[in-house]
Formats: C-alpha cells, structure tokens, sequence
C-alpha cells in the first residue's frame, strides 16, 4: 500500500508539474479582422524591447526569423485571398520573414508547417507564398504588434509593428463571389416570414456592386409583392436608376415618402427620410 502511496503522489505531482501555467515574457496573442466576408485571424507571442537593440541583433539581418516568440506566429484565413497580388488558398499558415540590413526590402512567407517552435521546422519548400516588402520608420513600438488597416470590402493590410520598424502585406478578398454565393442561398431558402427583407437585401447589393441590375429589379419587386414598406421602394428606386429608368425611380421614391410619412405618422413622428429622398428624387431628374 505504500508504494501504491508512493507511486500515486509522483504521478499526481509530475501532472500538476506539466500543467502548470505561468507567465511568459512574450505573452500570446490573437487578434482578428473581416475583410469583406472574409475572416482573418493572426495567432502570435508578443516579445518587447526592454532597452535591446532589436532589428540587426535580437533578430539578425538576412536571417529566418519566426517573426515573433515561442510558437511560430500563425495567420488564417476563411476563404481563398490574394496577398500582394499572390493567390493564397484558405487554410492556416505559419508567417517567417527575413529582414535585411543590406537590400531594402524584406521577404516574408508563408509557410504550410503550422505545428513548429521557432524556426527549427522551417524548410523553404513549404513556403506557399513569398514576397519583398519595404520597411518604414515609425515610432516606437515597445512590444511586438499585428494590426489591420485601411480596411475596405475588398482588401485591407496586415501589418507588424516593433522597436521602429513596421512592415504591412495587403490582403485582397474576392467579396463579390461569396456575396452572390450567399445571395443565391438566402433566397433558395427564404421564408414567407423573410423573403421581403432577403429580397429586398439582395436587390440592394446588385446596386452596390452594379452587377446583375435586372435580377435586382426582380428580386425587388418580389420583396414589395411579399410586404410593402418604404425602404424597399427606395431600393426600388436605386435599382431602376442604375439601370437608367429614372422616370420610374422618381415614382419609386415618392411612394418611399409616402409610405414612410403614413408610418411615420402613425408613431406620432415625423419621417426622418425625407430629405434625402427629394434629394434623390432630384438627383434622379
């Protein structure tokens, strides 16, 4: 029974050494970003400076560098995306940079090995996509950052930040396709309950991406037969004036105000849409 005991108390105490958690100098990390209808997250350990030189000894020149601490930093992404131009398959991908004292620009990658410490699996024939960017000076930055910038439905930049240096990869996405995907899929499966919104939704985004006007005005006309409300003649109206109607986008719109001044009325308020409805209307003539 003792060395039952004995043998009980080495395997509690070698679990509880294994699963201790304690602080790390380079703390994990994770932010994430859509682009579009694309999701994006970066996964990634957050060295600091603490009075080092950073770029040219901590991290050598023309040398892999993992591109942060621990793990190697991780980038995923929900669909197919381009970065700086370069087709990049949806998955996740582990991120190696070489910065350089030399050439003016460094090369990132991005590489399928996904389960490694530091750069001790990195083998350049796993490397997916590879570019050149160019560092900037900026102020600085104590501890190691991803961010996301200049945001738009199409693309947005990835860009990492330390000591005072900061390099930045533009991610593009292929919003349209997937938005008509989803499109397609939300009508198929429309409701009685929600078919006037979903189609009302779908006409607008013909508007917004110009494309496939016609089945806009359909799909339009569909939202207003299944329930009538002001907005959707507004939509209505946007539709027939992208597809040079602007006689009917103009009686479009006046039924909006109508609508919108009865129902607006009725709550005892006034219709905040007006104005910009005659302004459309006027834009329209």
């Amino acid at each position: 029974m003792i060395k039952i005991a004995a043998m009980l108390l080495v395997v509690i105490t070698t679990t509880n050494a294994v699963a201790q958690e304690l602080p790390q100098p380079s703390p994990a990390a994770k932010v994430e970003q859509r682009i579009g209808l694309t999701d994006v997250t970066v996964e990634y350990s957050r060295p600091s400076v603490k009075g080092r030189k950073v770029f040219g000894e901590l991290v050598p020149n023309d040398v892999i560098w993992r591109t942060g601490a621990n793990f190697n930093t991780l980038v995923t992404f929900t669909d197919d995306v381009q970065i700086n131009g370069q087709p990049l398959s949806a998955g996740t991908y582990s991120v190696f940079t070489i910065p350089s004292g030399k050439n003016p620009e460094w090369t990132v990658m991005f590489n399928s090995i996904i389960d490694a410490w530091g750069e001790g699996k990195y083998d350049k024939v796993n490397d997916v996509v590879t570019i050149s960017v160019e560092p900037k000076t900026i102020t600085k930055v104590e501890s190691m950052q991803f961010s996301f910038d200049n945001l738009t439905n199409k693309s947005g930049d990835l860009i990492l930040a330390w000591d005072n240096v900061a390099i930045s990869v533009t991610i593009g996405v292929d919003v349209d396709a997937k938005a008509w995907v989803n499109i397609k899929k939300a009508i198929k499966e429309a409701t009685e309950e929600n078919k006037a919104s979903i189609y009302r939704n779908s006409a607008k985004y013909t508007v917004t991406s110009n494309k496939q006007l016609k089945e806009g005005l359909a799909w339009i006309n569909e939202s207003i037969k299944a329930k009538e409300y002001w907005y959707s003649y507004w939509v209505k109206a946007d539709v027939q004036h992208a597809l040079g109607d602007n006689d009917g986008a103009i009686t479009s719109a006046k039924k909006a105000i109508e609508l919108g001044e009865a129902a607006a009325k009725e709550d005892g308020k006034e219709f905040g849409y007006k104005d910009r409805l005659e302004k459309a209307i006027t834009e329209f003539k």
